[in-house]
């Protein structure tokens, strides 16, 4: 099935941040999230954005966007897309949480809780272009 996606575009900055959210909210008020879905959804497109904010395009600059449809009453799609450099948020494995912080590499954590608010997510390289698409929310636990 086809869907209707709203799309915005903004420069790829942290100060983009705030127009985006507002921009989803109206997409969690048209599928009918809850507020506590909305602050869920709010933490994914953020880890997500500031990453495509601070490594796609270094050291040049460039635009984002963030697109949503209602799936159905209760559940979003969203894609966020960019022509920064090719990066596959989801090609590293899960963090190693029995070890200590000490003893963690950087990184990895954002990815690893935007894996367990969303219902499912993909990447994909195609004409240039960076797609990170989900489906939300998830349902899933926190802690597993």
């Amino acid at each position: 099935m086809a869907h209707e996606f709203a799309r915005l575009a903004l420069p790829a900055s942290i100060d983009s941040l705030p127009k985006f959210l507002e921009f989803a909210h109206a997409g969690a008020h048209a599928a009918g999230l809850t507020p506590t879905d909305r602050d869920s959804l709010d933490l994914v497109l953020e880890e997500l954005l500031v990453n495509v904010a601070r490594y796609a395009y270094q050291p040049e600059s460039g635009d984002v966007e963030v697109a949503y449809a209602v799936d159905e009453p209760g559940t979003l799609l969203v894609e966020i897309t960019d022509k920064g450099h090719s990066f596959n948020p989801l090609e590293n494995g899960e963090p190693d949480l029995t070890r200590t912080i000490e003893d963690r590499p950087i990184g990895g954590l954002g990815i690893f809780l935007v894996r367990r608010l969303v219902d499912s997510i993909a990447y994909r390289r195609q004409q240039g272009r960076n797609t990170v698409s989900f489906r939300f929310p998830g349902h899933r636990d926190l802690r597993s």
